[in-house]
């Protein structure tokens, strides 16, 4: 087979935005081999209407709670959705398996060509080996008490290692600031070595209240899950201060939302991050 030639009104590279005056070339197999000039010549070129773009990355997705789409309420704020969330994991397996399904068939429609996915189960194992999407597989571990540490530990390790027995490609990564004691931490920080990690930070003004001066709605939800962890001091900085350094193993690093990260955070960030690290 020959080279395939693609043109439109306008080609994304990734970077710059062409016109019409420009040509995508590939191989058979779909690999990008160049990008040339039109030439009203030229054969075979096939011209669509709009946009030709690389295909998108959803960085953050849980594929294993598609079955909460528009089952949460809207705007209570991030405590309530934290509660709703962990209390509406308990649905029937083939619903939320048929929700997952759904889920990746409306990313393959809409462009998505790989994702970076939250895995608090080896649930979605069955349908990732079966679906077109590449993907990162980040292991969730939570845990406030410290008691808990190394239960929840095995138990995530177990998740991660049938991932590992898979193919994928995998990584144990925290929850967020608010949600892993410090001796969890300490259990996960050796699997960061060489591995992109992600973690939930500053999604709502309570959680730079709590790091900083140990109060705010964040206790609120402590007391509504039940959570205690006796040997928590509250540190006195921002809640990105409190973790950052613990990160520095790793290759990379997603802090997801950021909603409420402020110039300090970003220029601490850029301060400290290790000259062998990116982050995103």
């Amino acid at each position: 087979m020959s080279d395939r030639k693609f043109r439109a009104d306008y080609l994304f590279t990734g970077t710059t935005l062409l016109d019409s005056s420009n040509v995508l070339v590939t191989d058979e197999t779909g690999t990008i081999r160049k990008i040339i000039p039109f030439n009203p010549a030229m054969q075979g070129v096939e011209n669509y209407s709009g946009l030709l773009s690389p295909g998108f990355v959803n960085a953050h997705c849980h594929l294993e709670l598609s079955h909460l789409h528009n089952k949460i309420p809207k705007k209570t704020g991030l405590v309530d959705f934290v509660v709703n969330v962990v209390t509406g994991r308990d649905y029937n397996e083939e619903e939320i398996i048929d929700a997952m399904q759904k889920a990746v068939k409306t990313m393959n429609r809409n462009g998505i060509v790989a994702i970076g996915d939250i895995c608090n189960t080896n649930l979605s194992l069955d349908i990732k080996e079966k679906c077109a999407l590449a993907r990162y597989n980040f292991i969730e571990v939570s845990g406030w008490n410290p008691l808990h540490a190394n239960e929840r530990f095995e138990k995530i390790k177990s998740i991660y290692n049938s991932y590992l027995a898979n193919g994928e490609d995998t990584a144990i990564v925290p929850h967020a600031p608010y949600s892993v004691s410090s001796p969890l931490w300490e259990n996960i920080t050796p699997f960061f070595v060489g591995k992109t990690i992600s973690i939930h930070s500053q999604e709502s003004p309570g959680e730079d209240e709590f790091f900083l001066r140990g109060t705010g709605n964040f206790t609120r939800m402590y007391r509504l899950m039940k959570l205690e962890n006796p040997i928590f001091k509250f540190p006195g900085t921002t809640s990105l201060q409190s973790f950052f350094h613990r990160l520095s193993p790793a290759a990379s690093a997603i802090l997801v939302h950021n909603t409420f990260i402020s110039q300090e955070d970003l220029d601490y960030v850029k301060e400290k991050t290790p000259a062998h690290q990116a982050v995103f």
